[in-house]
């Protein structure tokens, strides 16, 4: 059974990248371009990773990380961060919210790979 994985993205060109590095190893892939979609999703369909970007319309991703890591049904699903923001105190706010891992935009396929492989190791 393949492992699911929410992205929550909003910019194509990520979207893209990482929607390709999923596909590759079969991961069935659900992609939301704003954070009040990903928690209906999350709910849903509880996705075995989270891929989640912080600056999103409607619903930012520190919310998502606060209400996803607050909810006994959802708060063991791990949620790496991959976002634009580099900024220490963004990486530990959400860290201090419950993100599993936290990578920034730009990133090389390897790096995600290397999360991926630890987060969802093959059964």
């Amino acid at each position: 059974m393949s492992k699911k994985v929410l992205l929550a993205e909003d910019e194509k060109n990520v979207i893209l990248g990482v929607r390709t590095c999923l596909d590759a190893v079969g991961y069935q892939v659900e992609i939301v371009e704003d954070g009040e979609e990903a928690l209906n999703s999350v709910r849903r369909e509880h996705p075995d990773l989270i891929l989640l970007d912080l600056l999103m319309p409607k619903v930012d991703g520190y919310e998502v990380l606060k209400q996803l890591k607050g909810n006994d049904e959802t708060k063991n699903i791990p949620i790496i961060v991959l976002t634009a923001k580099a900024e220490e105190e963004d990486r530990q706010r959400a860290m201090d919210l419950g993100a599993e891992n936290y990578m920034t935009k730009p990133f090389k396929p390897q790096e995600l790979w290397d999360l991926l492989k630890h987060y969802l190791p093959e059964t």
